[in-house]
């Protein structure tokens, strides 16, 4: 095992749970079938990282198991399914006797592109962390490390400004790359004013919403709201 390598580590939510903020404009099964759309651009534009030498899925899903095998991803069980930095942690403890570096992403960003992991794990190469935020809620979009045992997780509100400061507190420098591709998700109603204003080649995602006709249930298909404007 090269320990240079960089694995992807994507954990996912049972789907009947997913998206629980979108309730206001999305039924249950279309929000599970969102996150099953984004869940399969997450892994298809990871499986197009050249520079990635595997993926691996922590969830408690079957279904998210049968999707993460369409793309060939390992698959972690996720026993306990107490929240989303359990399960990152459980994905990292089965990286550690390894010691290869990990690349952990959430499963709702369909905006990422491969030449945006390419450039956090070109990143990594010049710092042990490299930290991309959130484009409008100070979370985390993505967390590379070049060992599993670096950070903990702190996934969740403000945790950009949580992953610095441990960073900080363990003296391990700390790049930060803001990508509008990884920075943004879709987890509020108000994320769809990014999304319909740039997602016209969104691949599963887009074809979904547009199933939807997302933009009408806003009021309009022609000017699309929410905007975030920051």
């Amino acid at each position: 095992m090269d320990d240079s390598e960089t694995w992807a580590l994507v954990p996912v939510k049972r789907f009947s749970q997913a998206k629980g903020r979108l309730g206001d404009i999305l039924l249950a099964t279309e929000r599970a079938k969102l996150a099953q759309a984004m869940l399969c651009d997450v892994l298809g534009n990871l499986q197009g990282t050249r520079s990635l030498a595997g993926i691996a899925v922590v969830s408690a899903d079957p279904e998210a198991f049968a999707i993460a095998k369409r793309f060939g991803a390992a698959m972690i069980f996720d026993e306990v399914e107490t929240g989303v930095n359990a399960a990152v942690q459980r994905g990292l403890d089965a990286f550690q006797p390894y010691g290869r570096r990990v690349l952990v992403v959430p499963a709702d960003i369909p905006f990422a592109r491969p030449e945006d992991f390419e450039h956090v794990i070109r990143l990594l190469d010049h710092t042990p962390i490299v930290l991309v935020p959130a484009l409008y809620d100070g979370g985390t979009n993505a967390l590379a490390m070049r060992s599993p045992d670096m950070l903990e997780p702190r996934f969740g509100e403000e945790s950009f400004r949580a992953h610095r400061a441990l960073a900080r507190q363990r003296q391990l420098s700390c790049s930060v790359f803001k990508s509008h591709g990884i920075g943004k998700d879709i987890d509020c109603p108000i994320d769809f004013g990014p999304y319909l204003i740039s997602s016209q080649n969104l691949g599963t995602t887009g074809s979904f919403l547009d199933e939807l006709k997302i933009a009408e249930r806003f009021g309009s298909d022609d000017h699309p709201v929410p905007v975030r404007l920051f």
